[in-house]
């Protein structure tokens, strides 16, 4: 067997680092001599006592594909071949930045079919978790390029930021997927980033005991087993096969679907309730192998067309299509039914989106009056362990190995996980920031990341316990980590889907990641960010009294014009707030002209102490976008003291005004 071992970043299709020293690393006997070459030039190490050994290749300008040779003086040898030298970036945090090209086949399909390019590759990390300490190697992951057979497995929204990067900048680029759905951004920061934080180093102290952790994985699984099985006997509906076509429904109730369950008779309901619509196809129809959509259902559903089981999804947050294969459609009435399990009692069939049937041309909506009938009630369903949402937990096992591997910079969409507790992650995004270059070596490196987009939790993410997230303090606290050197956000505002945690619009939100990186790392020179206020004028009544007359805000980065329009919740803007010296809300009307937005109250107010805009989960009105179709960042800006900027700047609010 050979003695000399590579880690699994340094592999067949990696992209090295352009620019800079690239760090090559592995295993060997101790006190064996290993040499590298690598584009005629060769490095040479010793194999320290540890067996580790490492070079430094000097800084390569992006380039074609090339050969690594790495041998030692004992004749072992080792060709690394498809490498390419450009720029590779780290992609990190929760499920929107894991979301796959998968999920998005219908969607994409055109970039699907023609996303062949072997100069943006992947790196996939799969979900691990250590709590003992920093691993030394990942334990799982391979270079893919992009290609039709590869690319379900990419990040969308990193496949779009490298995709966009290539076609502007003609550089190679590797993306190390490190995410996983769900996690928390204190499971994806080390024990020393955390220091002070001594609830989540007692929390990741408690889960280094591998049978805690173990006894923890089988109680979820047991748990979880149990409340089905539980469901499943005492349900009279699996019982007496209510997805046959031929049951008697006369005595079910009836529930206008798509809905919210606590809108209705299910209120509070937990337990399994089947629902069945009789639904007409035409004779075009039959015989064709058709597409069923039903939006997102909490929790897990079955789904039975003419009694014949065609899906089942067994979690909230999946988009369900499910195919309805050839020769089980027929001519006239047809029965859909779906059994549907709610686990909390925050059961509902989601507004907003798709329930038809469709082969590609024809369309057959299933949105409407249903009958519904209760198959069992039960008890509430235990609450998991997310073991590897732990504090360290993420870190450890899939970040911390990524660190001798030198990288261009690192992409970060995360937040919504943290929402429920969002006072302190300004914090724990700036030790985060700081903490990673302390590792990489690099104060500088660029740290790219997502501002939350819209959504709304109050209405779409309660959980077991009736708690939503405050996405408009998490979105305030990635505002001010804008104040951190070598940082850019992306704002989202607009590209969310108030319905949905997992907006499908992953494509704008890669671009615009990409935009930022262009500018900062990449000397682009164009627009990347919407507008922002620069400064705020205060106008007073000066007729018998000193009381607030309006707002100008004055701004910058509006290339070319400031606008307003927001598609479905139309184009009035209704989202600017005053806050006045008690702390009361008032909504603000607003007229934008050229660079300024003056803003009005419709109430009589003494005085003015702070001015909001979108300073909620989700905008209610239009946005405003500058000439680049860029949207204005949400804030919240105390009225004291002076602005801070200039115009093109990207910057955190501390608090002014002149």
């Amino acid at each position: 067997m050979c003695s000399l071992k590579l880690p699994r970043l340094i592999s067949d299709g990696m992209v090295l680092q352009r620019k800079k020293k690239i760090h090559i690393w592995g295993m060997d006997e101790p006190k064996r001599t290993v040499v590298v070459t690598f584009l005629g030039s060769e490095y040479t190490a010793e194999v320290n006592e540890e067996g580790e050994w490492e070079v430094f290749l000097d800084g390569l300008e992006a380039g074609d594909i090339y050969e690594m040779e790495i041998r030692d003086n004992a004749g072992n040898k080792r060709i690394v071949k498809n490498v390419a030298v450009g720029d590779v970036w780290i992609c990190s945090g929760q499920s929107n930045m894991e979301y796959p090209m998968e999920k998005l086949k219908d969607k994409y399909s055109d970039d699907i079919e023609n996303c062949d390019n072997k100069f943006v590759r992947t790196f996939k990390i799969t979900e691990h978790s250590n709590f003992h300490g920093p691993q030394k190697e990942l334990l799982t992951g391979q270079w893919k390029e992009a290609s039709k057979e590869n690319i379900f497995a990419f990040s969308a929204v990193a496949y779009y930021f490298a995709k966009r990067i290539y076609e502007k900048t003609g550089v190679p680029i590797g993306l190390i997927d490190a995410s996983l759905g769900g996690s928390r951004i204190e499971s994806w920061m080390g024990r020393e980033m955390l220091a002070g934080y001594d609830d989540f180093l007692a929390a990741a102290d408690k889960y280094r005991d591998d049978a805690f952790v173990h006894k923890q994985l089988e109680n979820n699984q047991h748990q979880m087993e149990q409340w089905h099985s539980r469901l499943d006997d005492m349900d009279l509906g699996l019982k007496e096969k209510w997805e046959q076509s031929d049951i008697d429904t006369s005595s079910w109730k009836e529930m206008e679907v798509p809905c919210f369950f606590c809108d209705t008779a299910l209120k509070g309901f937990i337990g399994s309730v089947w629902f069945r619509k009789e639904f007409t196809i035409p004779k075009e129809l039959v015989g064709r192998k058709a597409n069923l959509w039903l939006g997102t259902i909490v929790d897990s559903d079955t789904v039975y067309i003419n009694g014949v089981r065609v899906g089942h999804t067994d979690y909230q947050y999946p988009h369900r299509k499910y195919v309805v294969p050839k020769g089980l459609l027929q001519e006239g009435t047809n029965v859909i039914a779906v059994r549907v399990n709610v686990e909390t009692g925050q059961g509902r069939v989601t507004p907003g989106k798709a329930y038809e049937l469709s082969d590609g041309e024809e369309r057959i909506s299933l949105a409407g009056i249903w009958k519904y009938r209760i198959g069992a009630k039960c008890g509430m369903s235990e609450a998991s362990d997310f073991v590897n949402w732990n504090p360290t937990g993420l870190y450890n096992g899939m970040m911390a190995p990524c660190h001798r591997y030198t990288i261009a910079g690192i992409l970060w969409y995360q937040g919504e996980a943290n929402s429920r507790m969002a006072g302190n992650y300004s914090d724990l995004m700036e030790r985060m920031i700081k903490g990673y270059r302390d590792k990489w070596g690099d104060e500088t490196l660029p740290f790219i990341y997502v501002q939350l987009p819209n959504f709304k939790p109050e209405l779409y993410d309660i959980d077991r316990d009736g708690n939503s997230g405050d996405w408009a303090m998490v979105r305030e606290c990635q505002s001010k980590a804008l104040s951190v050197p070598y940082t850019r956000m992306a704002v989202a505002i607009d590209l969310g889907e108030d319905n949905d945690l997992h907006p499908l619009n992953k494509k704008d939100i890669g671009f615009r990641l990409a935009g930022q990186a262009l500018s900062m790392v990449y000397g682009d020179g164009d627009v990347c960010s919407g507008p922002s206020v620069i400064k705020i004028e205060i106008e007073k009544e000066q007729n018998g009294g000193h009381s607030f007359s309006r707002a100008v805000l004055i701004c910058g980065n509006i290339a070319g014009g400031m606008y307003a329009y927001g598609a479905e919740k139309g184009d009035k803007i209704r989202d600017f707030e005053l806050v006045d010296e008690k702390g009361g809300i008032h909504q603000a009307e607003s007229e934008i002209s050229e660079n300024k937005v003056f803003l009005t109250s419709m109430e009589k107010l003494a005085d003015v102490r702070e001015i909001r805009y979108c300073y909620h989960n989700s905008n209610q009105g239009g946005l405003i976008y500058n000439g680049k179709g860029l949207p204005m960042s949400p804030f919240r800006i105390p009225i004291a003291g002076q602005a801070i900027g200039k115009e093109g700047d990207q910057v955190g609010w501390k608090a002014f005004v002149e």
